[in-house]
């Protein structure tokens, strides 16, 4: 499924350095689970995804259920359903980003001139990842509002300077790494950006390559890193 800033091509990787700190018994959270194609990767026993979307987080638990996602989707109902978010919380999660521009909150109705069925490559994505969510515990919560102790924790944060997000306001970068900190001293933490400040390690990196939508479908290619605190 689209969705901005989502890992889906690193997701693997990610998931690869995650198992390498996981110990046996502890707690695997993601406070930021967006697109929730890293936690499809990791397979430990307890899982806790949060994320401050409450549309996402009632698709996630919806599918849990056994809903699934439309195939087909027009013009007329992408419309409606903007307009009517509170009808079907699941349903609008999935066409607010899947069936969105460039994976963007509503960022208007996907389409191109090859005519593809964005909804049914949505649809297709979503279910097959969602094998690997089944054991998950999904719950809409501000990461600020958990105080995570002993786990194994992975944060994939609004990145600072770029495009953000539709929910939870103004993300404060610098607050963010204060509470990483915090975190780290009896947690493992580790978290996702192209940068961080310089008491933060760099423990795995990838090179990607972004498309700036500016209807040249131009590359950019960038570098993600994982970072861990180090506190020495």
């Amino acid at each position: 499924m689209q969705y901005l800033g989502g890992k889906s091509r690193l997701a693997k990787n990610i998931a690869e350095i995650i198992h390498l700190y996981y110990r046996e018994g502890i707690t695997y959270i993601e406070p930021f689970v967006g697109a929730a194609s890293v936690a499809s990767k990791v397979k430990v026993p307890v899982s806790l995804c949060y994320d401050v979307n409450p549309y996402l987080i009632a698709m996630y638990n919806e599918l849990k259920l056994g809903w699934l996602p439309p195939r087909i989707l027009t013009f007329e109902e992408y419309s409606y359903i903007r307009e009517h978010k509170d009808e079907n919380k699941a349903l609008t999660a999935f066409v607010g980003f899947g069936c969105s521009f460039a994976g963007k909150w509503f960022g208007g109705y996907a389409r191109s001139v090859q005519k593809k069925n964005y909804c049914l490559l949505a649809h297709n994505s979503l279910t097959k990842k969602f094998l690997g969510l089944r054991n998950k515990f999904f719950d809409c919560k501000n990461y600020k509002e958990l105080n995570p102790q002993g786990s194994l924790i992975y944060c994939d944060p609004p990145y600072d300077d770029v495009t953000g997000y539709s929910f939870g306001g103004n993300f404060n970068s610098e607050e963010f790494w204060d509470i990483m900190r915090k975190w780290s001293s009896n947690n493992t933490v580790l978290v996702s950006e192209y940068k961080a400040p310089s008491d933060f390690k760099c423990i795995a990196e990838f090179k990607t390559a972004n498309v700036l939508r500016n209807g040249a479908n131009i590359r950019v290619p960038r570098t993600e890193k994982i970072f861990k605190y180090d506190s020495y």
